[in-house]
């Protein structure tokens, strides 16, 4: 009973392992950086995602840039870009965002706020042109955390806290006013995963997490750990426990006399026993040509008899 205790419980350990390791961070998005609208926990933005999502077309990019569509209408947001990483951008993802925009995109690029003696995340280049203190640029708030700028056919904004656009953000400030200045006129919205290092690669989790299946896995989980115990225990009931003394076998005089009470009547014992020995007598033995009485043989009390025998013998 004891060891189907631990049985039960070392695969409910197992199955609660197996959801916090694989199905849990899939379901919260842990497992994604910070900002990605892939991510439900606070520090994710799929608030954002799926607030726009009930009253625009929104989708996700994980492919390269210069694939998608983007024209005048189209709102791309960059979240959670460092500052410093961005200054080091390599010239041809910079091109692409630039793309972006001679097509008439709008591009919003949230950065990571920075505390240290760093230049600011409006020290960024575009075309070798610093875009602090150039003409052009317009705030969109009165704290002038989010600025604006024409760029080709397209527009550009940069914002210097992803932090209102959060899910702690939008639960703890909630700046609808901002928002709206930064989708502007759109009627579709992008959101970049693809600069967070996520992008298609046609893998078993990227169908997961497109089909939903984690609760298939969580199911397949489930019967492998049945599986397992059912093969480490019987369902059927166990058998009732036998005595512990240990069970000695027969000598081989124990053997032979139940041989012969089962094949010999006591009757005929002695008579038997006689024929027997007359075979196995030597052949000049003066015995041979005894002939005991009938009536010796018949003598239920085979132990006189015998001695009787003897006797004549």
């Amino acid at each position: 009973m004891l060891n189907k205790i631990a049985i039960v419980v070392i695969l409910v350990a197992l199955i609660w392992g197996f959801e916090q390791v694989v199905v849990s961070p899939l379901d919260t998005g842990a497992v994604y950086p910070e900002y990605s609208s892939l991510r439900s926990d606070p520090m994710g933005s799929l608030a954002l995602y799926e607030s726009l999502g009930k009253v625009l077309k929104v989708e996700r990019l994980y492919k390269s840039r210069r694939q998608i569509e983007a024209g005048p209408g189209t709102t791309i947001f960059v979240l959670g870009v460092d500052p410093a990483a961005w200054s080091q951008l390599k010239p041809e993802t910079l091109k692409e965002y630039e793309e972006l925009t001679s097509k008439g995109a709008r591009l919003v690029i949230a950065f990571l706020p920075i505390t240290s003696d760093r230049k600011g995340p409006w020290d960024i280049r575009f075309k070798d042109n610093s875009l602090q203190g150039k003409a052009g640029w317009k705030p969109l708030d009165k704290n002038a955390e989010a600025l604006e700028r024409s760029l080709g056919a397209g527009t550009v904004v940069l914002v210097g806290n992803s932090y209102p656009l959060s899910n702690e953000g939008l639960r703890d400030e909630h700046d609808a006013a901002l928002l709206v200045k930064l989708v502007g006129a759109a009627k579709e919205i992008v959101f970049d995963e693809n600069h967070f290092g996520v992008v298609e690669t046609g893998s078993v989790t990227k169908l997961m997490r497109k089909y939903h299946l984690e609760g298939a896995l969580a199911v397949l989980a489930l019967v492998a750990g049945l599986f397992l115990w059912r093969s480490a225990s019987s369902l059927l009931p166990s058998r009732a426990p036998g005595s512990d003394q240990a069970v000695s076998g027969r000598d081989s005089l124990e053997g032979m006399t139940a041989l012969l009470r089962r094949g010999i009547a006591e009757k005929d014992l002695l008579r038997v026993c006689y024929e027997e020995w007359k075979k196995t007598s030597l052949n000049e033995h003066k015995s041979h040509n005894i002939a005991p009485d009938d009536a010796l043989f018949g003598d239920k009390n085979v132990a006189a008899a015998y001695k009787a025998l003897m006797e004549k013998l």
